[in-house]
């Protein structure tokens, strides 16, 4: 087997690899010594679109756990993935420009999705992450762009960001012949935190109230919001931005229509909100998280929320998540995941507990200092056309859970 195979075979198999739905067909990019490794990176020419991998690989004299992260096996010894060689791990914190005199271990988490995260010991303690990315994108990924500027400021929303490393390779489709983008980052690890999704599915189960805890994510979605319209560009929303929203709600609005007749029945009461929202007078458009869920915030023991994951909507390409948006857009997702977790715990019974959540949420939003302002009926649409996005993922991908966003749909139309 080619060299080059024998690495696409293995990241074929890996869960961060994207082209699961067709046969890839890889090239390598650029090959280069790191500190305890190599770093490839492998082009996969068959999808829709190329996408690059980063895959950094280590030899050592011995395999390692688990099996999987062996690439491959040869008389000078295992090739395996770099991510679990503590030199390999520690050299690219360094290169971040931490200090790694304190470092006393490592190792990767589990169940990542579509990157690599690996925990650093300072004293024995848990005290960094990294995240480590697997497809690479041309520019600054967005999540080190926001972290580093919240950080910055100095919010309390975020985890503490410690540093990034970056890198190029060839692009005959630039002028200049090379691209550059993020490699990974590095940011404060919290012990003992939990996600907000699972946080929330228990509280519902259990019928708890959970309005103060949604009073405090509101309160720290719209601190996040605020320092970044104060850090970052904003824009006005002129025309050309409205008619470009315009367009993908009634885009989706067609493919939810033809593809779930309940959505369909509502298209004339859906296309009516629609049409008053873009008469509205609307905010400035500013960076926003861009894909925010219960699933996106993580809770501190005894230290309120912390959001992360700021890379933005996973299908849209990485130059348009970085583009100033609507910060209402946020607040619409957050509202759904509300209404996901009442009804995945607790059904029917649960759309009272998610109501009281959303209330609060909303509350403290609109409440916090220097928020950006709630129009209610812009609010609507945008919760709409996240309801209208679900009914489409629903229908295709989990049909018993198509009455949640229905649901969600007749809320809001009411």
């Amino acid at each position: 087997m080619h060299f080059t195979d024998e690495i696409g075979a293995w990241v074929a198999q890996q869960r961060w690899h994207a082209g699961k739905g067709h046969e890839p067909r890889f090239r390598l990019l650029d090959a280069r010594p790191v500190t305890g490794a190599t770093r490839y990176l492998l082009m996969d020419d068959a999808g829709t679109l190329p996408a690059l991998y980063h895959v950094p690989l280590a030899l050592v004299a011995e395999p390692i756990e688990p099996p999987d992260a062996v690439v491959s096996r040869g008389e000078g010894g295992c090739l395996v993935d770099a991510a679990r060689h503590p030199e390999f791990a520690v050299g690219i914190l360094a290169e971040m420009g931490v200090d790694v005199s304190r470092v006393t271990g490592s190792r990767v988490l589990t169940g990542e999705q579509s990157n690599t995260s690996i925990v650093f010991d300072e004293d024995g303690e848990p005290t960094i992450i990294l995240k480590l990315f697997r497809t690479l994108h041309h520019g600054e990924n967005p999540d080190v762009t926001v972290q580093r500027v919240l950080s910055g400021e100095g919010s309390p929303f975020v985890p503490r960001f410690f540093g990034s490393v970056d890198a190029e390779w060839p692009d005959v489709g630039r002028e200049a012949g090379v691209a550059h983008g993020t490699l990974g980052f590095a940011q404060e690890f919290l012990p003992g935190v939990r996600d907000g999704w699972a946080v929330a599915l228990e509280e519902a189960r259990e019928g708890r109230d959970f309005t103060a805890a949604a009073h405090d994510l509101g309160t720290a979605v719209a601190g996040v919001h605020g320092a970044l319209g104060a850090a970052l560009e904003t824009a006005d929303a002129g025309p050309d931005e409205v008619a470009s929203t315009a367009t993908a709600w009634r885009r989706r609005l067609r493919i939810a229509s033809a593809e779930v007749p309940a959505v369909a029945e509502r298209l004339p009461a859906i296309d009516a909100v629609y049409r008053a929202a873009l008469e509205r007078a609307w905010p400035r458009l500013q960076r926003i998280h861009g894909d925010l869920h219960l699933g996106q915030v993580l809770a501190v023991p005894d230290g309120g929320w912390r959001i992360v994951d700021f890379e933005g909507e996973p299908l849209r390409p990485m130059r348009e998540r970085a583009i100033p948006d609507l910060p209402p857009r946020d607040v619409a997702g957050m509202l759904r995941s509300f209404d996901y977790a009442g009804a995945v715990a607790a059904g029917p019974d649960g759309a009272g507990w998610a109501a009281a959540c959303q209330a609060a949420f909303v509350e403290a939003y609109a409440g916090a200092p220097g928020a950006v302002a709630l129009d209610p009926v812009l609010l609507r649409a945008l919760v709409l056309d996240k309801a209208v996005y679900e009914s489409i993922y629903e229908a295709r991908n989990r049909p018993a859970w198509l009455p949640v966003p229905l649901a969600g749909i007749d809320a809001a139309l009411a």
